[in-house]
């Protein structure tokens, strides 16, 4: 019998996807089943939703199409609410298939319910509900194109377990769907509406009189295409430029006058440079508290020109700026015309850079940026990990850094290496992880052992949350909130689980012998026994703004 499920999973690899990331319940085991017969996708479990979830959002992020997660309504749904935040937060393009209640239920509170609507209102673009067959497949169409619309994002699908699990019914299944009208074509033609030649010919007028001016690209400029035209951009006008940490990686981080991160990640140096700017330009960011150095650009005086395709960002003052709504690649292109032959000849940011600990973290993440060759990813913890690898990588494309910067969330490293991992498995991926975050995610140390990931993953351990006590003592004049933390093995854990670990409290020292550990096939684990006293990138920015 082929049943409903097994359509769904034929309309999802008709639709280019060729990974499910999920964890099973019993409402979902039809799903499972038709995954299972199925011959063109690959089902990655992992060892929680959450886990799953967040895994297929780095998927998502790496490989530039929209990915597919599941789990089980109410009982494992509610777990995946951290991973669709921060999808919704990132703008990464990603669909949850879970359970609703069976038609057959005849009173509420049967296990497992939830009203996914209300549960997941503010954290995704839209909850579809599926209570019968027809019109489902028009419905899974809807739901990945809704994903891929500006601004990207997260967005659900509810089904309930007796649909899944029915004798499927073509003529009612391709039936047209009402949810498949109600997405809209993004408008890519050629002709430029007059409001937004008007805007273009400030925002040149603005960059041409400024004596100052720099590019921020953000992580929405890892789409597709948009690289190449933000280089040619970056080429022709020579324009200073700059990343968001989500943005790192877009170009080129070697050679001269390579672009530095900007924000509460970047470093000190530039971001006085970025406040002293006549006119500032900011490409697919979201323009967040971390991008904007807690919100303190555009600085007064400053002319801000952004260019975004998200329909919700509201209009802003022509005085104060433009905003430039349209692709990213469209719009530096129609920049790039309306500036012509002019080239940049104002002030440019110091060379030197931010200050920090030359400690272990710091000598294994240079490691780490020396080892790195062709398509490695690496994965940073949303703490002082995502710090490090932000001032110490020197990234070249298509080689790129995840962070869970939407959301800041611990928990998301470990998980999100999977997505890496499936998603570049000709690749390496370098992982940086405080015990604290570990802590919330060390079950998928068992997906990267079980399918035998190219895994490289290093442990800062020092027992504590240490940014959040530094935080705690700088910022409020309290005592290290995570002081009594008892300290864990995690060596042993490693090694319960069946991943190669070693242990080290002085990379200097030990430096070959971490080099041939990391060498090796398949996973790695690194437990680097790190000081409290350390003091890390952006550890350095918040302290120093704090005194």
């Amino acid at each position: 019998m082929t049943t409903v499920a097994d359509e769904i999973a034929r309309r999802l690899s008709g639709n280019g996807i060729s990974h499910v990331f999920g964890y099973p319940g019993e409402t979902s085991l039809s799903l499972y089943a038709a995954l299972q017969r199925s011959e063109s996708i690959t089902h990655v479990v992992g060892r929680c939703p959450r886990g799953a979830a967040y895994a297929a959002e780095a998927y998502a992020r790496i490989s530039g199409n929209v990915a597919v997660c599941d789990a089980p309504g109410g009982i494992g749904s509610p777990y995946c609410t951290p991973a669709l935040l921060e999808a919704y937060n990132s703008g990464t393009p990603l669909v949850l298939i879970t359970s609703g209640p069976s038609k057959s239920t005849p009173r509420p509170w049967a296990t497992g319910q939830v009203e996914h609507a209300r549960l997941f209102d503010s954290v995704a673009k839209r909850v579809y509900v599926v209570r019968e067959q027809r019109g489902a497949l028009g419905t899974i169409d809807a739901a990945l194109a809704l994903a891929e619309q500006p601004r990207r994002g997260p967005v659900v699908i509810e089904i309930a377990p007796d649909v899944l699990e029915a004798e499927a019914d073509p003529a009612l299944l391709n039936e047209p769907s009402p949810a498949a009208g109600a997405v809209a074509r993004t408008d890519t033609g050629a002709g430029v509406e007059p409001e937004t030649a008007e805007l273009v010919a400030a925002a040149a007028q603005a960059i041409r009189q400024g004596s100052s001016a720099a590019v921020i690209a953000g992580g929405g400029c890892h789409t597709s295409g948009t690289p190449e035209v933000l280089q040619e951009f970056v080429r022709r006008f020579g324009i200073p430029v700059f990343t968001t940490l989500n943005g790192k990686g877009v170009l080129s981080e070697v050679g001269d006058n390579p672009p530095r991160v900007v924000g509460s990640k970047g470093d000190t140096p530039a971001n006085e440079y970025i406040s002293g700017c006549d006119v500032v330009l900011y490409a697919g960011s979201k323009m967040g508290d971390k991008s904007t150095n807690q919100y303190s650009w555009p600085s007064p005086g400053q002319f801000l020109v952004r260019i975004d395709n998200d329909p919700d960002i509201e209009d802003f003052s022509s005085v104060s700026g433009c905003l430039i709504r349209e692709d990213i690649s469209r719009g530096l292109g129609l920049l790039s015309d309306e500036l012509g032959e002019w080239s940049y000849g104002g002030g440019r940011p110091l060379a030197t850079s931010g200050s920090w600990s030359q400690s272990g973290t710091a000598t294994l993440v240079q490691a780490v940026d020396a080892t790195m060759t062709g398509r490695d990813v690496c994965v940073g913890e949303a703490s002082v990990a995502s710090g490090w690898f932000g001032a110490l990588l020197h990234l070249v494309p298509p080689q790129r850094l995840i962070t869970p910067r939407g959301t800041g969330s611990l928990g998301y490293a470990i998980p999100a290496s999977v997505g890496a991992a499936v998603a570049r498995p000709d690749a390496d991926v370098w992982t940086l992880v405080g015990d604290g975050g570990l802590t919330m995610s060390i079950g998928e140390l068992e997906t990267i052992a079980r399918l035998g990931l190219h895994v490289k993953v290093t442990i800062l351990d020092n027992g504590r949350l240490n940014l959040i006590d530094q935080h705690a003592i700088h910022h409020h004049g309290a005592d290290a909130v995570s002081r009594d933390f008892i300290r864990v093995d995690w060596s042993g854990m490693c090694s319960a689980i069946g991943l190669p670990v070693m242990s080290s409290d002085d990379p200097d020292r030990d430096a070959s012998l971490i080099s041939s550990f990391f060498s090796r096939k398949g996973p790695a684990v690194l437990v680097l026994d790190t000081s409290v006293d350390e003091i890390s990138p952006d550890m350095a920015i918040a302290i120093r703004k704090a005194h």
